[in-house]
Order: structure tokens, then sequence, then C-alpha cells
């Protein structure tokens, strides 16, 4: 007897194809288990791959002021990660941060920070980098203080020059990891997209739509295939999408897994 001879609904994403193009081991096994318990289908299409790296002479500037930084700011988990595993290869001790607060954007870099026992300061409402050194700046005059802000390879410079602008901070970047784009061609699961197509596509970084869109040619369904819906994880990927003219058929209220799956239910949702 089917669920819904039972009485019982049929799961939500029932026998729906998703693709996720997060890199491997970014969270993707939660993902993939929030997916898969709403019934779908999930194929992992890895359009980024993250190495954590930084440059010498910008970590040792960062090292040699360690202790003096009123403010550590942190845009994403990756940069968290990152960053630890460089801080605790030159010290011994979490107490060489100094009196530093934390600055977090978004659930999932909060929940990073948090799993080596600190606090988050701070964490914006709005994740854009204006929005950021706004919210900063109306919650504390900030003008002469120092801040790291720790990022990716890829990331633009627009928090820095923002918190500089805005804020009249004295502004330090930090590079932790490096993001390469993967072959898609290369990748297991993309002839089964091609061939089959998928219902929705999870994008979770403005990177992963730019490497989506340039490797179209890997990752453009038939004719006959299922054409699918773009799903983002925060405004700023749904902005990305938006301005390559990708349509954003939903977008995640934040970046925690089983909110990302909620608005893939949502997109696929029948009208009305």
């Amino acid at each position: 007897m089917s669920d819904c001879q039972a009485g019982i609904p049929a799961a939500p994403l029932s026998g729906r194809r998703v693709v996720v193009t997060r890199p491997e081991g970014q969270g993707v096994a939660v993902l993939r288990a929030a997916l898969e318990a709403r019934g779908a289908v999930v194929l992992e299409i890895p359009l980024l791959e993250v190495e954590y790296t930084a440059n010498p002479a910008e970590l040792g500037d960062a090292w040699d002021d360690m202790g003096k930084f009123d403010w550590l700011v942190f845009t994403s988990a990756n940069g968290v990660r990152g960053f630890f595993e460089r801080f605790f290869e030159t010290f011994n001790d979490i107490r060489a941060l100094g009196l530093a607060r934390i600055a977090c954007v978004g659930d999932a870099t909060a929940s990073a920070v948090r799993q080596y026992h600190l606090n988050v300061d701070f964490q914006p409402a709005d994740a854009t980098a204006a929005g950021i050194a706004s919210e900063l700046t109306q919650r504390e005059d900030i003008a002469h203080l120092r801040l790291l802000v720790v990022t990716g390879s890829r990331n633009s410079d627009e928090l820095p020059r923002a918190l500089e602008t805005v804020g009249k901070a004295i502004v330090q970047t930090l590079a932790v990891y490096a993001v390469t784009e993967n072959d898609a061609g290369q990748l297991d699961a993309t002839e089964s997209f091609r061939r089959h197509g998928a219902d929705a596509i999870l994008f979770a970084s403005p990177s992963a739509v730019e490497s989506f869109v340039a490797q179209a040619r890997h990752l453009t369904p038939g004719k006959s295939a299922r054409q699918p819906k773009a799903v983002a994880i925060g405004p700023s990927t749904a902005a990305s999408l938006r301005e390559h003219g990708i349509p954003v058929a939903a977008t995640a209220a934040n970046p925690a897994p089983e909110s990302f799956a909620d608005a893939v239910v949502r997109s696929l949702a029948p009208a009305g």
C-alpha cells in the first residue's frame, strides 16, 4: 500500500530531481539528507573546489598584529575554518586572539565560530557589504578601530572598502582559502543532468553561479529533459543569478540546510 493510499501525504519532493552544486565537504551531506528526507533524488555536481591556503606575507602581517585587532570579521564558514587552521599552526592558545570581538555574516559562519567555543558579538541582518558596514557603524563608532576581515581569494574588496568609507575603520584583509573551478565535463553526474535534466538546481554562492554560466556548454539539459528552476542560498547569490539572466524560483530564508531544502519545496509547489 502506498503512502497516499494509507492516507499519509507523499513527501513534497517525491520523484523530483535536485542538483546540488556545492563543493564536496561543504555541508553537502547534511543538505543531501535534508533533500532526501523530503523525497528528492539528489545529483551532486560540485562546480567549485575549496583549498585552505593563504599568502605567507599576508598571514605573517596578520599574526604580527594578532592581539591588536578590535574586530575579527568572518564572511563565510570557509573563512572561519581556514583562519583557525592557520592560527593553530602558529599559536597554541586561543587567547592569542586578544580582546577582539567577532562579527559574522550568516548563520553558517556564526555556527562555525561557535565550534571553537567563541561567542559571536555581531551578526548583521543584511548580509550585503553595505548592510554590514551600515549596521556595525549604527551599533557603535568604529572610526579608527582596527578590523581584520577574513575572506577567500575570490571575494571582492567591497566589504573592506565599505567599512573604511562608512565606518572610517582601519581595515586589514586576510584571504585564507582559494576557490577554483571544477571541470563540470569530467563530473560523474553531468551526463545524467544533460540527458534527463532536473527539477531544481541549488546555488550556494555567486562563485558557483559564475562557474555554472562559464561552463554552460557542459550544463545545458537537452530539449526533452527537465529544465531546472534555480534556487539561491541567499540574497547575494540570488542577485548574481539575476545579473546573469537566470530567474530565481526561490531564495532560502537563511543558509541552514533545512531552510535551503524548504526553499526547493517552495520553488516547486503548484501555483495557487
